[in-house]
Order: structure tokens, then C-alpha cells, then sequence
């Protein structure tokens, strides 16, 4: 029974996805997650799947770190198709939508349970590969953001193709469980922290993230951010063997690159005007604070398992808030009752920031205690900044219009999602801890305490920073790069000013049409990117 359970958590998904394209329905969206969500509380532990006639041996494993990704990406999956199965205005309103949605969901399902490398890749990629479809809109600035997104894609997913290459080379076999021995060559490594580091938007190959948030329904970004952004961290669980000791130097990296990654996400995140950009950048600075933690681990193998345990339960934690937030901001747009959806959303922020007794806090203690306190700083310095971040999104949630008569009479507010919603901020408040092993922390309250000093001294001269030209759109690197036009690997035409881009947020529309002139077709520099990762992936067999 559980085998078939486990079988049926990717194939029901598929299943709805091809049926949505013939007969759309509200079960189609709403039922595809429940098994995966019923399988993940009843499914033993460590039950297997081998089905060795499929493709090179199909191998499907639940262990306890899928258990934990399954429980809460479902859940999350669910919520978001309560919403898209309610709404009633384009794009969400399609067959197409509804279809890449359910295959979007398939992929994030499969990946969870793979047990082999092949299953995983294929996930990663019909997931990634699906949500183009989840962004795009039929609006040049989204189809400009979906452009981008998945050149990002195709480019980490190369990357992963190319290092499971070189892995099976040297394992001679697809399983993750015989990777735990096995010596990661530099070359596979430096492919596995580019392909999955995309997904984490590292620094520098952060900016699609930004585009693809601010441009997306908020129901597909609730779905980016939650269950698919955290499958770049799984890759790296299951891919790279935590306490190897010749993948220090690689783990003193991702510390560095993660802790980069917090300080850009967070100023970039204060410089936004948008909820919705806010959000986007506060996820690329938390995506730093994890791949810095995952760093420590592979640089500190004696404490590498009790790291990546908290890892996992700070990264749940974030899946869930992260999600309700930007499902919670699409009905503060739709709804009449936007105060009390106001409160919801500041209650969720106060999670995210480790308000004492709540799942946030319980995450940050759990993380100094695995790090032993050797990451003390860093970890101070991310609840400060998330508290700085969280302000800003509520102050300018105050400041986002509602949506037109019509379109919030034709959209979301049936009692369905309403109801889903508020039944799910209680569980993103605590989970994944249970209320009771909560404790209060006073240390968690000091910082809250100074970030909120920080922010009112930042509002303060508020007025004074308008007047300098410091505002950066959402893509941020993504517009100074679209001034650089790339006719030949040797020429570039320079004679366009690089800085225009950063524009104050009046001056912003004048320059929508020049931005949207750049494209990801030849020439193009992300294509010469895409063509070298494919050379070297039909290459590298050969080579070997």
C-alpha cells in the first residue's frame, strides 16, 4: 500500500495536468497535492520504489529529509491551487495555466522522492522547464522576465547534466545512497554550485529572480518562492556529501557568496517601492543566509549533520511564511477586508523575523546551537536585516492599490481560498516545530528591537535619500547589462549611458520601452553561455 502510494505522489500530479487541458476543473488543481499530502503523514519512513525497467533503473525513496520537503511543498501546492482553481482573470483563468501548474508540481514531487540522479534531473528540469508558463503574462515587461528566467534555467540545468555526467562517471552508478563515500571532483562541484546556486539566486545569478517575482501572477511566485527556490538547497543535500573533507575550500565559498548574497538581497530589498519586489529580494537574501549556512557545513564536517538537520527546519519555516506571504498579498489586492488581511500579513512577518514563541525564533536557535555559536554574527546580522526588510514590505503593503471593481468581482474571493488562508498562518507561524518545544528567547527580541530602531532612524531621512538617484528596479544588474548589446565576443556598443537604469520610480516608465529592447535570442551573451555548457556537456563523456 505505501508503495503505491509513494508511486502515485508525481503520477497523480500528471495525471490532472493532462486531463486540466481537456476538462478543466477545480479538482483537477485542488485534488493533484492530497495524496503527496496524505503519503507524506502516512508513508512509513525509508519506504522504496525500484522500478528497473523504466529508463536506466527508476529508484523512489522517502526518507526523512523528503518526508519534511513533501509534507510542507504539498501543502503549499494545495493552497496555491485553492487560489488558481478560484481565480477568474487571465492568465490564471486557462487550460494552459492550469496544465503547467499541475506539471510544475510533478516535477517538484518527483525530485522530493527520487532516490536516483535521473529521476531528480528529470524533475528539476519539468519543473523549472514549467513555470516559464507560470510567468508569462500577456505584457512585454513579463514576457521580458520570462525570457530571462529560463535562460537562468536552461543554463543550471546544463550545469546539473553535466555534473551527473561526471558523477556517474566515477561512481558507475545513479543512486544517491552511494554517494556519500564518493570524492566530488572540483569540476563537478564548481557545476553543482552553479546549477543549483541559480535556483538559490547566488550573487550574480540572482537578478531573474527579482524580474520573475515582480512580473508573475502572485499565485505562481507563491509557488517560486516556497517549494521550487527550495529545491535548489535539496540538489545540494543529495548531490554533494556533506562531510567530505576535500570540499572545505568549496564550502568556505558558499560562505562567503552567502553572506554576500544576505547584504545585496537586503539593501536591494529596501530600495524597492514594490511589496512584491520587496519580497522577491528579502528571498534572495535568505537564500544567502542558507547557502552561508550549508557552506559552514561542508567547510565543518564533524558538525556537518547537526547544521544541515537546522538547515532543513529554517528553510521549512521560510517555504511556508514566504508562500503566505505573497498569497496573502494577492488577497489584500482582491479583497474588501484588506485590514484584516493586513494583520495576517504583519503576524507572518513577525514570524519570519524570529519574534520570540514563534517557528522563526525556534529556527534561529536550533541554527546556533548546530553552529555552536561560530556563526553568531552572521546570524544577528540576518535577523536585524530581515527586520528591516519586513517593515518595508508592510509599509508599502499600506501603499498597494486594490485591484479594478471588476476584477476583484470576477477573482479569488470565494470562500475556498479565504478560508485556506487563514487556516494555513497558523501552521507557517509554528511549523515546522510543534507550539509546545517553543521557547522564548530575549536575545531574538533585542534584535527585533534594533532593527526597528534602524528602520525608524532609515525612514527618518527618508525624504532627504528620494532626492538621490538610488532607486533600483527590480532585475537591478539584469538593466545595466541590457545597455550592453553583444554584436561579437570582441565588440560591444558602448556608447550608452549604464546608469540611466537606476532610476527614482517617476522617471521608471519613460524607460520600460528601451529595457524591453533586449532579448535572449542570438546574439545574445546568456545563449553563448548556454552553447559553451552544452559543448562541454556532449564533451565531457568523450574526454572521459
Amino acid at each position: 500500500m505505501h508503495e503505491l502510494l509513494l508511486i502515485s505522489i508525481p503520477a497523480l500530479p500528471l495525471i490532472m495536468a493532462m486531463v486540466s487541458l481537456f476538462k478543466r476543473s477545480w479538482l483537477t488543481i485542488t485534488m493533484a497535492p492530497v495524496v503527496a499530502l496524505v503519503s507524506a503523514l502516512s508513508i512509513s519512513v525509508d519506504t522504496t520504489v525500484a522500478i528497473p525497467w523504466l529508463l536506466l533503473g527508476v529508484h523512489w525513496h522517502l526518507d526523512a529529509t523528503g518526508q519534511l520537503f513533501l509534507l510542507f511543498s504539498a501543502l503549499i501546492w494545495l493552497v496555491a491551487g485553492w487560489y488558481a482553481s478560484a481565480e477568474r482573470s487571465k492568465p490564471i483563468d486557462t487550460p494552459l495555466y492550469h496544465c503547467l501548474f499541475l506539471t510544475a508540481m510533478t516535477g517538484n514531487f518527483l525530485l522530493i522522492v527520487a532516490a536516483d540522479m535521473l529521476s531528480f534531473y528529470l524533475g528539476f528540469a519539468m519543473m523549472g522547464l514549467s513555470a516559464y508558463g507560470l510567468i508569462v503574462k500577456p505584457s512585454q515587461q513579463a514576457r521580458r522576465a520570462a525570457r530571462v528566467y529560463l535562460g537562468f534555467t536552461l543554463v543550471g540545468e546544463l550545469a546539473l547534466f553535466s555534473a551527473l555526467l561526471l558523477i556517474v562517471s566515477n561512481t558507475g552508478s545513479v543512486l544517491f545512497d552511494e554517494l556519500a563515500a564518493v570524492h566530488v571532483s572540483d569540476l563537478a562541484m564548481a557545476l553543482l554550485v552553479l546549477g543549483f546556486g541559480i535556483k538559490l539566486a547566488l550573487p550574480g545569478l540572482h537578478f531573474w529572480l527579482p524580474l520573475s517575482y515582480s512580473t508573475a501572477p502572485l499565485i505562481s511566485a507563491a509557488v517560486l518562492s516556497g517549494p521550487m527556490m527550495k529545491a535548489g538547497l535539496l540538489g545540494w543535500i543529495r548531490f554533494v556529501p556533506t562531510g567530505s573533507e576535500n570540499l572545505v575550500d568549496w564550502g568556505q565559498l558558499l560562505l562567503v557568496l552567502g553572506s554576500i548574497g544576505l547584504l545585496l538581497g537586503t539593501l536591494l530589498a529596501l530600495l524597492q517601492t514594490r511589496a512584491s519586489a520587496v519580497l522577491a529580494y528579502s528571498s534572495v537574501a535568505k537564500m544567502g543566509i542558507m547557502s552561508a549556512l550549508f557552506g559552514f557545513a561542508l567547510a565543518n564536517p564533524a558538525h556537518a549533520q547537526a547544521v544541515i538537520a537546522a538547515l532543513l527546519l529554517f528553510a521549512m519555516h521560510h517555504l511556508l511564511v514566504k508562500s503566505t506571504l505573497f498569497l496573502g498579498l494577492h488577497s489584500y489586492r482582491q479583497t474588501r477586508a484588506r485590514k484584516a488581511v493586513f494583520v495576517g500579513l504583519a503576524i507572518l512577518a513577525l514570524s519570519l523575523l524570529g519574534l520570540p514563541l514563534s517557528g522563526g525564533s525556534a529556527a534561529k536557535l536550533q541554527l546556533a546551537a548546530a553552529t555552536q555559536d561560530e556563526l553568531s554574527l552572521l546570524l544577528s546580522l540576518s535577523a536585524v536585516a530581515t527586520t528591516l526588510m519586513m517593515l518595508h514590505f508592510l509599509q508599502r503593503v499600506r501603499q498597494t492599490k486594490p485591484a479594478a471593481a471588476d476584477e476583484t468581482d470576477a477573482s479569488i474571493m470565494g470562500t475556498r481560498p479565504w478560508a485556506a488562508w487563514w487556516l494555513l498562518l497558523p501552521i507557517a507561524w509554528w511549523a515546522p516545530f510543534a507550539p509546545a518545544s517553543i521557547a522564548f528567547d530575549a536575545k531574538s527580541l533585542l534584535l527585533i528591537a534594533g532593527g526597528i530602531l534602524l528602520f525608524l532612524v532609515i525612514r527618518r531621512y527618508q525624504t532627504q535619500l528620494r532626492r538621490l538617484p538610488v532607486y533600483c528596479r527590480p532585475g537591478d544588474l539584469f538593466h545595466l547589462l541590457a545597455r550592453i548589446r553583444l554584436r561579437s565576443p570582441l565588440r560591444y556598443k558602448s556608447n550608452q549611458a549604464l546608469l540611466p537604469d537606476l532610476l527614482l520610480p517617476e522617471q521608471q516608465s519613460a524607460n520600460d520601452a528601451k529595457s524591453s529592447q533586449l532579448s535572449l535570442t542570438t546574439p545574445g551573451v546568456w545563449w553563448f553561455v548556454v552553447t559553451a555548457l552544452l559543448i562541454a556537456a556532449l564533451f565531457i563523456p568523450i574526454y572521459l
